[in-house]
């Protein structure tokens, strides 16, 4: 709880701090809290409000509370929606630029000797931090296990593009992030022979996916199948665009908030927390307010949404940081097309283990535009000839994953140099954990399905059944699946036309 002698105003979304104040995201209602106090004890009672916005010098709403017969108390107190003066203000009207006034007693009803502010600010008009956010796209992958599929995850993803706004597994993830408008995008069911319990070979096909189809947006690889389940059965590239998830909104949120670049929160043993995290216990630390139910707020000791604690909701913290990175991140361009998406290029995946060794998962040659590494690091990837001539040499710096026992992934799509297809002979990993390689002697072997009409994945699987591709194909409706073939490097007849 929070008290003070100060009159002021604010408006929350999610959550609002006065110490740390949290911008706001345009085109979402917000809650205006006025909190009128009186230098000394009186019986007066808190006066009418009068709010009004404007942008541009042009006023675009005003607001209009009414008295209240509670005393004027001389104190704030943030913990009871009763006291303070409240208005619900549309979220048309929550846009860049706007100011606001906030008249106490317009109408000058109470003694004129009352010692008490009248105005918020006292000249002029207060701004607003208002952030116009970019649409979040999110494409949904329903994986169906090969042992066993089920259909759940379809429906699902079915349901969460047909109503994004309103989907209840959506629910936490548009109002604990800085979301804004959100564009969900059912993928064609994908199937796989990773099974529920391996989530992180799920996020290595989730990331392939993503870097085949030349996805911009953030990708959510999902199976409702049970398995392991909670926040130990998903994981996150923190900063990146690609997370597994179990079918629940506390989950969804939480993972896609790693992928906006937040560690954890120090609540119930997750690791991997943010050493900055201000609040202690990770609790959200600033007060919430939740619109359901006719308006209830969420209090500072709640756990924040990026530990492991429930009921939890976000900090001021981890918002504003989210929404930073957000506008900073999504400002960048996330593929570089440096070719027709249907010139032969070379997928490379992989990532490293718990121990920190370095794996590399079978190459393809595939039709797709290039994604390459944003940044150099310490880690090397490398393709050389038969003789040792080096083809081709990409450092790049290994994304962290988080929720998960100290793996990662990476899935780079690399532009195919003439000559190539009759040279190339190995692929070498290497970084601090070792170096691993993939060569004429590898045996992993894997197929990758496409759709030649939609370019989307259908299936990632170390085998195909007996009835071959043609009953996948009729199993996916659709008339044909390309079958990509490798068992580590590309072989003659993948390179060919």
């Amino acid at each position: 709880c929070v008290s003070d002698s100060t009159t002021f105003a604010y408006l929350v979304q999610a959550v609002q701090s006065r110490k740390y104040p949290v911008p706001l995201v345009a085109g979402e209602k917000a809650l205006l809290r006025v909190f009128v106090t009186a230098a000394s004890p009186t019986t007066a009672a808190v006066p009418p409000v009068r709010a009004r916005f404007y942008v541009d010098g042009t006023e675009i709403h005003a607001a209009d509370i009414p008295a209240r017969t509670a005393s004027l108390p001389t104190e704030v107190y943030e913990g009871d929606l009763s006291r303070s003066s409240n208005a619900e203000i549309p979220g048309g009207i929550i846009r860049p630029g706007l100011e606001m006034v906030v008249e106490i007693d317009p109408e000058g009803t109470l003694d004129s000797g009352l010692v008490m502010e009248r105005r918020i600010p006292d000249t002029g008009r207060m701004a607003v931090d208002v952030r116009e956010m970019p649409a979040l796209h999110l494409t949904v992958i329903p994986f169906l296990w090969s042992d066993d599929p089920h259909q759940g995850a379809v429906e699902a993803a079915e349901a969460m593009e047909a109503d994004p706004e309103g989907h209840e597994l959506l629910w936490e993830t548009r109002t604990l992030l800085p979301i804004g408008d959100i564009e969900v995008t059912a993928h064609a069911p994908v199937m796989t022979s990773t099974s529920p319990d391996e989530y992180f070979p799920l996020l290595d096909e989730t990331e392939a996916i993503r870097a085949m189809e030349g996805g911009s947006g953030h990708y959510m690889g999902t199976m409702s199948r049970p398995g392991k389940v909670g926040r130990a059965g998903a994981a996150a590239g923190l900063g990146g665009r690609a997370f597994i998830s179990r079918l629940n909104p506390f989950t969804i949120a939480h993972e896609l908030g790693h992928n906006l670049n937040l560690y954890h929160a120090p609540c119930g043993g997750a690791g991997g927390t943010d050493p900055a995290f201000p609040s202690p216990g990770g609790s959200i630390g600033a007060w919430g307010y939740d619109f359901r139910y006719g308006g209830t707020l969420a209090s500072p000791s709640r756990p924040d949404v990026m530990g492991y604690c429930e009921p939890s909701w976000i900090s001021d913290y981890h918002f504003a940081n989210a929404l930073r990175f957000r506008l900073f991140d999504e400002g960048l361009p996330r593929t570089a097309s440096l070719i027709a998406p249907e010139a032969k290029s070379l997928l490379l995946w992989g990532g490293m283990d718990a121990e920190g060794r370095p794996f590399l998962n079978p190459s393809f040659v595939v039709d797709a535009p290039s994604k390459l590494p944003r940044a150099t690091g310490e880690h090397r990837i490398t393709g050389r000839s038969g003789g040792g001539d080096e083809l081709f040499s990409v450092d790049f710096t290994m994304p962290e994953v988080a929720d998960g026992d100290g793996s990662s992934s990476f899935a780079f799509v690399l532009p195919v140099e003439p000559g190539w297809g009759g040279s190339l002979a190995s692929i070498t990993l290497s970084g601090p954990g070792g170096s691993v390689t993939l060569d004429s002697d590898t045996d992993i072997p894997l197929y990758i399905l496409v759709d030649p009409s939609t370019r989307q994945v259908r299936g990632i699987l170390r085998d195909l059944p007996q009835a071959g591709a043609s009953a996948l194909a009729s199993q996916a409706g659709t008339d044909r699946l390309d079958v990509l073939f490798s068992r580590g490097i590309p072989d003659g007849a993948a390179w060919r036309p």
